[in-house]
């Protein structure tokens, strides 16, 4: 048991040294200052978040689930899902690493597989972090020592565990979809006036048929890119502390008042009472 608890100890100090790492990582450190919720959050991936700081809330079918320090939030697949950051009430911070799933670990994971499982939404839950420390110590001692291929192979033994504990939507493939294609493209330069004629150039289609495509996913344009430039400003806000003007104008909005109504029109929250900057 003390070993174990050591151990434990051990992968949680190391969380705390990626947080405050100034390298480039395959992780977010989050952080906010004020309690706060985030409506209709959307994971386009596989996401594990580690609150460090203060404790998490996701709303599930069952409902509220909470996700202190020692616990593990996983988000098995793309869905959208209401969340709670609180923090910690005697440092004032929320604190979390979030580890977005890479394709190329998922994929590999696949490999291993005989079948691998037909798509459901994703599952949401809170999971000791005792359950997975071994492969997620692997992982932060080989991304502290700058050994990145061992980091992305001790990821794949973390799917792998998950998996084996009933977890299997993380390995099952969501159809591809026009939608996403564009969300992955807005994503890469948010701050670009994006129009009609540009994704149509980009994805060799017609107007006439884009919009029919996106209309049978139930998607439409100006939505996709609005929706695509306020989920990147969300990540901006938990992993920066740029001023909310700055962020505004790398997610494309002149007008910082125009940014701050369509954010908490979005969310549920104007971006400046999340207290990060």
């Amino acid at each position: 048991m003390s070993a174990a608890i050591s151990r434990q100890d051990q992968l949680l100090s190391h969380l705390f040294e990626l947080a405050t790492s100034t390298s480039p990582l395959p992780c977010v450190c989050l952080r906010a200052t004020h309690s706060h919720a985030i409506k209709a959050f959307e994971l386009s991936a596989p996401i594990l978040a580690l609150p460090l700081r203060g404790y998490k809330r996701a709303l599930d079918t069952d409902g509220w689930i909470s996700i202190k320090p020692g616990e593990i939030f996983l988000a098995s697949g793309p869905r959208s899902v209401d969340i709670e950051h609180i923090p910690d009430s005697q440092s004032g911070e929320y604190i979390a690493l979030s580890i977005a799933l890479d394709k190329t670990v998922l994929d590999a994971a696949r490999s291993l597989i005989a079948e691998p499982p037909r798509y459901a939404r994703g599952q949401i839950a809170s999971i000791p972090i005792a359950e997975l420390c071994a492969p997620l110590l692997d992982w932060c001692t080989a991304l502290l020592q700058g050994e990145t291929m061992m980091a992305c192979h001790a990821m794949q033994g973390v799917v792998m565990r998950l998996y084996a504990m009933g977890y299997t939507s993380l390995l099952s493939e969501p159809p591809p979809t026009l939608a996403m294609r564009i969300r992955n493209m807005v994503a890469e330069n948010p701050a670009r006036a994006w129009n009609s004629s540009d994704i149509e150039n980009a994805l060799g289609m017609s107007g006439a048929s884009l919009r029919r495509h996106l209309a049978a996913e139930g998607e439409s344009l100006r939505e996709i890119i609005a929706d695509t430039r306020l989920a990147q400003a969300l990540q901006l806000i938990y992993a920066t502390r740029l001023p909310i003007k700055s962020i505004a104008q790398r997610v494309g909005y002149a007008s910082v008042s125009s940014f701050s109504k369509r954010f908490a029109a979005r969310y549920g929250i104007e971006p400046s009472r999340i207290g990060n900057q």
